[in-house]
């Protein structure tokens, strides 16, 4: 008799480690068909950890899910026998100590041919066997989950489990053969799904008997529907009527002219106020016929993007989750195309700031798409604030596998006018995970350069700022022996200040040691030259404040009081012996601070 293993033998992963790929060619290029985290391209490192982490996911999802089966072995003196299912390849191995008393005694007592259902078990060996065996009538039907479709690939899609815990696993992925969607448009995604789950030999669980979901129907009971009954009509503006049951059979001139209502600056004035008071179902109709099909074309026009807007944050208002969703597919299906423009960033914008949590990560996902620098080049020409927001709607795993897709480009990008806002941002969110250990090193290496670029600069502050203790250290520790031909650079001088702001005392004593002390190399005091740098001076009022209250202080004082006379005339200078003054004033008159 056949057995094979379970399916949380070969999905299940309770721990796994993000690795930077060493590989240093080119990444490819994404694929023509492409809108969600799906597991295409698992050739590169990063889409290998996203495949992990949706098979990880997925397991979760499907832990309790309930195979349909009947009883075709049994051994009562062994209490054992086999299950037979066509969610199953191969019998499923199960034991009488895994059902109920009452079915115990049901099945002693005539158990072949009882239909059952069970759940799945990895019982180590390369078997599974089935748990939580319980009879059930003949008339039972097989467990159809829900899902929305993510991806496709030649030979099927992936699609996202919705049922159960699949909201809570957002990132979970079940693919489902090509032959199993025939209801299906390919290329089509965000599309609400039901299936059953099945598992093969080879341990895969697979997606079957794919079909479309109630919602997805919407639109064509409408169609079926206006023959019968006449539709809602209201005329929004001149030109442009919502529910009008002839717009699918207009001719193309026609809808050429419909768009063009719609772009027009005076009609879409119009629109964005009429939009503003209209109920759900008005609001829908509207989507349907006018903005539907044109949906990523309006979304980039200066005009026809204040209508997209409009109708999202109306949605949000009302709570229309069907036009949300529909909105969310279409923004995911064109993402790459939208976020080519101004205008279409400032819809993407509006869906995260308005849609719900849910949709949000969907939008923010999209990221996970993005697989080479050169697509995340392209978002940021118009798109880095839209980056910034969706990062924010990522887990930890997803951002991860973001940061690691930069990687070997940091340096680069963090000294570009348009990348290093984003690369910042992403930085940022990435410093209090554990991987970010792997991406430091690469930044470590250019860390004086880039504190020393004007957009490098911004990039290392933010780092120092963000850090845990740890990493703040190791980054601050890079500029030891640099301070004074750093604190009088353009820009490093601004990182400087931050690390001694956010510096450990024994550090702050330690830069301040350095430039009070007189090498062999040098006349006088590197303090000295400090105090009278446009920059510098700065980073010496930086000292003074940082070290009050401390015997370092004192040594600080000293060093630039000895040379007070040459100091006096000098304008910066100036600043910081008035700055040591007012503080010796404060102290004698009792307002100092403690």
């Amino acid at each position: 008799m056949d057995r094979t293993r379970s399916v949380s033998e070969s999905q299940s992963l309770p721990t796994y480690h993000l690795k930077k790929s060493q590989d240093n060619s080119p990444p490819g290029t994404a694929g023509s068909i492409s809108a969600s985290s799906s597991l295409s391209s698992l050739q590169s490192v990063p889409n290998k950890a996203r495949k992990d982490f949706a098979k990880y996911s997925l397991s979760k999802v499907l832990a309790d899910y309930t195979f349909l089966g009947n009883i075709v072995t049994f051994k009562p003196q062994e209490a054992y026998g086999f299950i037979r299912s066509e969610q199953v390849t191969g019998d499923v191995f199960f034991s009488l100590n895994h059902m109920d008393s009452t079915d115990k005694v049901s099945c002693t007592t005539g158990a072949l041919g009882r239909w059952v259902t069970f759940v799945i078990k990895d019982c180590g060996k390369k078997s599974m066997e089935a748990r939580q065996v319980s009879l059930v009538p003949s008339s039972t039907t097989v467990s159809y989950l829900s899902g929305r479709v993510m991806n496709w690939a030649k030979i099927g899609c992936f699609i996202q489990v919705t049922s159960g815990l699949g909201l809570q696993h957002l990132h979970n992925r079940l693919f489902a053969p090509l032959v199993e969607t025939n209801e299906l448009v390919i290329g089509e995604v965000g599309n609400e799904v039901t299936f059953k789950v099945h598992v093969d030999r080879s341990f895969r669980l697979e997606g079957r008997d794919v079909k479309r979901g109630d919602n997805n129907d919407e639109v064509s009971q409408e169609k079926g529907n206006a023959k019968v009954r006449k539709s809602r009509r209201r005329a929004v503006t001149e030109g442009s009527i919502v529910g009008n049951e002839e717009d699918e059979g207009a001719t193309e001139g026609e809808k050429l002219m419909s768009l063009k209502h719609i772009t027009n600056e005076e009609f879409s004035d119009e629109l964005v106020i009429a939009v503003e008071s209209m109920d759900a179902c008005d609001l829908s109709a509207l989507f349907d016929k006018q903005l539907k099909t044109r949906l990523s074309t309006l979304a980039q026009q200066p005009v026809g993007s204040k209508v997209v807007v409009a109708v999202i944050k109306r949605a949000a208002r009302l709570e229309g989750i069907i036009v949300e969703e529909k909105i969310t597919r279409m923004v995911m299906a064109n993402f790459k195309i939208i976020c080519s423009t101004k205008q279409g960033c400032a819809v993407v914008q509006a869906g995260l700031e308005n849609f719900s949590p849910a949709n949000k990560v969907m939008l923010a996902e999209q990221l996970l798409e993005l697989d080479t620098v050169d697509e995340f080049s392209v978002l940021w020409v118009h798109g880095s604030h839209i980056f910034s927001m969706m990062l924010g709607s990522l887990d930890e795993n997803s951002l991860v596998i973001v940061g690691f897709s930069l990687s070997g480009h940091y340096a680069n990008l963090s000294s570009h006018i348009r990348h290093y806002k984003p690369v910042r941002a992403l930085l940022v969110s990435l410093v209090n995970t554990d991987s970010f250990n792997e991406i430091l090193p690469e930044v470590e290496q250019e860390l004086v350069c880039l504190a020393c670029n004007k957009f490098g600069h911004f990039i290392i502050s933010a780092l120092i700022e963000s850090s845990p203790s740890s990493i703040k250290s190791r980054l601050i520790s890079n500029f030891t022996s640099k301070i004074a031909t750093l604190s009088i650079h353009q820009v490093c001088h601004a990182v400087i200040v931050t690390a001694l702001e956010q510096g450990t005392a024994s550090t702050q004593a330690a830069f301040i040691e350095e430039v009070c002390t007189v090498s062999t190399n040098q006349a006088d005091m590197a303090v000295i030259k400090l105090t009278k740098d446009r920059y510098g001076h700065v980073v010496v009022l930086a000292m003074l404040k940082v070290s009050r209250h401390k015997q370092v202080h004192n040594v600080l004082k000293a060093s630039i009081l000895c040379k007070q006379d040459e100091l006096i005339e000098n304008e910066f200078a100036a600043k910081v012996m008035k700055t040591i003054k007012t503080e010796f004033h404060n102290r004698t008159s009792g307002n100092y601070s403690k």
